[in-house]
């Protein structure tokens, strides 16, 4: 059972407060399209010294969705998540389309002064990003036309049409865990596979992604568009992870962020693909807890 934080407005955020009591506090932000179930193990973010506190991200799973909200709006969101708990600092993580939200989320006065250290996983890169030949080159087939479209194409038009191949309708277990396999392609079904329950916790993170409509999938695509993020007020120290094999989230991207953030540093995996969080997740949580000197 989800535990939620009241927001003004009436919404709710829900989260699920994991992994050791008295650890080192983490928020972390799932991907797209994805929930809070759809996460790496507890017992690892346990034996890391972690507190996790694991978020389902405004319009995906048993979160109210807050329809035209900024990528900085979900600070404020966080920083009351922080308040609700009696959490004074805490490092924030996101993996995919939770790490572009984590960086919107770390811009966001509230919230930015609040953080020990800031986590990127495969992270999605702001829409600038994609202006940079480099990072196109990098992408794969399905990221770049992504990106080239967003160019010509109203975010919003593009994300309607991008929802329903994200996830099935309808959608039961045994739908979801094939279309999990199959998004993950060859090298993240290997790092899948290297971790026990990930594609339980997958399957069960994509289906609650969509429990209250489609709404809060097609608001996440439509703000992986959205310009105008100042990375300057992002102060904490920031690691980017990638995988040399990623094609959603290729190291160019983090050499982009990299020469973009005040401290920054890239964290390489060697045939790592863009599920890499699963396999390392206790060595990310791990190198997180020093970074913030938790």
């Amino acid at each position: 059972m989800a535990m939620r934080v009241e927001l003004p407005g009436g919404r709710t955020l829900a989260y699920d407060d994991v992994g050791e009591p008295d650890g080192a506090p983490v928020v972390y932000l799932h991907g797209t399209p994805d929930s809070r179930l759809g996460r790496p193990s507890d017992a690892a973010a346990a034996a890391a010294g972690i507190r996790l506190l694991a978020v389902d991200r405004p319009g995906f799973g048993d979160s109210d969705d807050a329809p035209g909200a900024t990528l900085a709006a979900l600070g404020d969101d966080l920083a009351r998540l922080l308040d609700s708990v009696a959490v004074d600092r805490a490092v924030l993580v996101g993996w995919s389309g939770g790490g572009l939200a984590a960086l919107g989320a770390a811009t966001h006065a509230a919230l930015g002064a609040r953080l020990a250290a800031l986590g990127l996983i495969g992270t999605l890169p702001p829409a600038e990003a994609y202006d940079d030949p480099a990072v196109l080159a990098a992408l794969g087939d399905g990221r770049r036309a992504f990106a080239e479209i967003g160019r010509e194409m109203p975010a919003a038009e593009l994300a309607a049409e991008v929802a329903p191949y994200l996830v099935p309708d309808p959608i039961d277990a045994a739908i979801a865990r094939v279309h999990v396999l199959d998004l993950a392609g060859e090298v993240g079904r290997a790092e899948l596979a290297r971790s026990p329950g990930a594609v339980e916790a997958l399957t069960a993170g994509l289906q609650a992604s969509v429990r209250e409509g489609w709404h809060g999938l097609a608001g996440d695509i439509e703000r992986q568009l959205e310009r105008g993020l100042d990375l300057t007020t992002i102060t904490c120290p920031v690691r980017t992870f990638h995988g040399s094999l990623d094609e959603i989230s290729p190291p160019e991207v983090g050499t982009w962020l990299v020469a973009r953030l005040s401290s920054a540093v890239l964290d390489l995996t060697s045939n790592g693909g863009h599920h890499l969080l699963f396999p390392r997740w206790r060595g990310i949580l791990r190198a997180l807890r020093r970074d913030a000197g938790f």
